[in-house]
């Protein structure tokens, strides 16, 4: 009986982490249109699965004590800043400068670009302790997928980018506000 305990809270944290991944992916496949470069994958990669992990484990602890309402509200918080990426990616695309304001690799860009993908995971933090996840081998399991799932989204970003380099940049930033307006009407329904 215990095998069949920990068989069913290992299938609830494979199922929270693909979760994540899956956001991880398509944000990591719009980014990735506009051609980063590869030790700009490595620190996105590092980026994306920190904050992820962090969100986690905030969430958890506010779960532990608080309840439902802070994880709602940090998940429309992660759908506004990831149109705001896709949106000043897109600006940033129609100005005849050559060099953009905004990079989702570094500095501010980086920072804003992680928490749009983590704050989601606040939320699920959140509702951990509810529904019995144990924190520690969900965290695992997601410092392992986040950053594969991330790779992976780069790499197919990349192709895209090469074969559509012209309007990559525009393309971008329209997946990324495209993705938050679907992960916020998957997240009302």
């Amino acid at each position: 009986m215990e095998i069949h305990h920990d068989l069913i809270v290992l299938a609830k944290a494979l199922a929270v982490a693909l979760a994540v991944g899956l956001d991880v992916l398509a944000v990591s496949v719009g980014v990735a249109v506009a051609r980063l470069a590869r030790d700009a994958s490595f620190k996105l990669g590092l980026a994306f699965a920190s904050s992820e992990i962090t969100m986690q484990v905030l969430g958890y602890e506010i779960g532990a004590g608080a309840g439902r309402v802070p994880g709602e509200l940090s998940a429309y918080a992660g759908f506004a800043l990831l149109a705001l990426v896709g949106a000043l990616m897109i600006r940033n695309s129609l100005r005849n400068t050559l060099e953009a304001e905004f990079k989702a690799t570094h500095g501010l860009g980086l920072l804003v670009t992680s928490l749009s993908i983590s704050l989601d995971s606040l939320g699920v933090g959140v509702a951990l302790p509810a529904v019995g996840i144990p924190l520690l081998p969900l965290l695992i399991i997601i410092s392992i997928t986040t950053p594969i799932f991330t790779f992976i989204g780069l790499a197919f970003g990349a192709r895209l980018g090469e074969r559509y380099e012209r309007r990559a940049d525009r393309a971008a930033g329209t997946m990324l506000v495209i993705l938050a307006a679907l992960f916020m009407g998957e997240h009302l329904a």
